[in-house]
């Protein structure tokens, strides 16, 4: 079972957003409300065994019908926390301390995971690793230098001549080879 401790941040939290979000758009709640705001992390009507530890989730991701509304880093608050506690006991919840991500920004509009009609839980777990980051090398200041969202396709450049494409499965990909220019490798 998981527990709050001291683990490194290393986990995404993947949100269900779809019945939340129209307030967003209608100005009811904010946007850090919806998708950092109060998660159940009890797996069923348990009160001991969870889904994940708060303190492993380093990003949460708010998704709608497969697509990526919000990305959110989490940061700590002005007393050092994370996320706090909310609501009576045994069944609490979590509310996350977060802002925007602009690493992660590469994520917005794209896929993100879906959940089946029926499927009880609104959250998923997602390595962070899995995520593909929008770091930049050091010197540079424009994220379209290492990674750009184009539709749903997420393309990322890793050193100066390696591109990685990530896409839905209903996309197709043409690669097209250039002629090498004079004075290239």
């Amino acid at each position: 079972m998981p527990t709050d401790g001291n683990a490194e941040p290393d986990q995404v939290l993947a949100v269900n957003v779809t019945r939340r979000w129209s307030e967003v758009e209608d100005g009811t709640s904010t946007e850090a409300d919806v998708v950092l705001g109060e998660w159940s992390p009890w797996v069923g009507r348990s009160t001991t065994k969870r889904h994940f530890d708060p303190d492993r989730i380093a990003v949460v991701i708010a998704c709608r019908r497969g697509e990526t509304m919000a990305v959110y880093e989490i940061h700590p608050d002005g007393d050092g926390e994370r996320y706090h506690w909310t609501g009576d006991e045994p069944r609490r919840r979590l509310v996350f301390h977060g802002r925007p991500s602009s690493r992660y920004a590469a994520h917005l509009n794209a896929p993100a995971p879906t959940w089946k009609a029926g499927e009880g839980t609104p959250l998923k777990l997602l390595a962070l690793g899995d995520l593909l980051q929008g770091e930049q090398p050091q010197g540079h200041d424009e994220p379209a230098q290492r990674q750009a969202v184009v539709g749903q396709a997420v393309i990322t450049l890793s050193g100066t001549q390696n591109l990685t494409v990530s896409i839905p499965p209903h996309y197709s990909v043409t690669v097209t080879p250039r002629a090498a220019q004079e004075g290239s490798n």
